[in-house]
């Protein structure tokens, strides 16, 4: 099996990777996953416009070295781009969308399962050396850690990767995405980009998350220089958000299998009191029975 380069990037739901993903499809010699659906591994398309291939996932039910490892298998020479944000913004932001369920099944994990896989992410491209994307250094200067990203994969920086020249339908697959972003995107990455990206909003963070966040990921904060502590915005009550399989995708279905039976039941029922009722047959006593025997022995 022949490899081919494929430049695989990653992030936490929230994190600001599909705007990442975004820029990097703009090249005019790539082509690839503008995002790939979180609950299932990746799949390339078949046939590629450009000579250069891009995948862009993100990480909750899979761990990017496991992401990596199948398609390597699938015979992928997988460059890899991690892009890191703050995680208090992300669990912010995640914990209101429909895909942040803070669940208990395989494809809707919890929040903090889906943000320690992160961390364990992280951890291995320190110690490997391999390129980490920190998204708030667009807000001081959008072009910059685009070149820096490009110098890393030893990869020209063209300026399409800012100015956008691309629309969605000229990407390979391009189905899925953040749809915040996509909806309200500028022409351009300098229209887009906004400083508010900078500010750690806390008003969705339950108080016991917060402590933890702040604890769990001491050293990454500290190495990706974010604030040690963040002032806590939210209510005391509830004190952490609590996984549940109420949140979760499969309970609805779940619910929504049921209501159909009860509503097929409901209407068999219906059915059955407005059909005409058959007047019932005699049974036949045992003496009947016994002559209907002996005559049919007799003949």
């Amino acid at each position: 099996m022949i490899s081919r380069p494929l430049y695989l990037c990653g992030g936490l739901q929230s994190s600001g990777s599909t705007l990442v993903s975004w820029c990097f499809l703009q090249r005019a010699d790539m082509d690839g996953v503008l995002d790939a659906r979180f609950d299932t591994l990746p799949q390339m398309p078949a046939d590629l416009s450009c000579s250069l291939a891009w995948c862009k996932f993100t990480i909750a039910c899979f761990r990017f070295s496991e992401v990596m490892e199948y398609l390597q298998d699938e015979g992928w020479e997988v460059r890899p781009l991690l892009v890191v944000r703050d995680v208090r913004s992300v669990f912010n932001s995640l914990i209101t969308k429909s895909y942040g369920r803070n669940g208990i099944t395989a494809d809707d994990p919890p929040i903090r399962l889906r943000l320690n896989r992160f961390l364990e992410d992280w951890t291995e491209f320190r110690r490997r050396g391999w390129p980490i994307f920190r998204f708030e250094d667009l807000a001081a200067d959008p072009v910059m850690p685009l070149r820096r990203a490009c110098e890393q994969f030893g990869l020209p920086y063209e300026n399409a990767m800012a100015s956008w020249p691309k629309s969605r339908d000229q990407i390979a697959d391009a189905r899925y995405g953040n749809e915040r972003f996509l909806n309200s995107r500028g022409a351009t990455l300098q229209e887009t980009v906004v400083p508010s990206l900078i500010q750690v909003k806390t008003s969705c963070i339950p108080h016991d998350d917060l402590a933890w966040m702040e604890s769990r990921f001491a050293e990454m904060n500290r190495v990706m220089g974010y604030p040690r502590h963040v002032a806590a915005e939210a209510l005391p009550s509830p004190a952490r958000a609590v996984p549940r399989f109420e949140n979760t995708r499969r309970c609805e279905r779940l619910r929504r299998k049921n209501r159909l039976s009860q509503s097929v039941q409901k209407w068999a029922n219906t059915m059955l009191r407005l059909l005409p009722r058959r007047t019932p047959v005699a049974k036949a006593g045992p003496a009947q029975s016994k002559k209907a025997l002996q005559a049919v022995r007799a003949q």
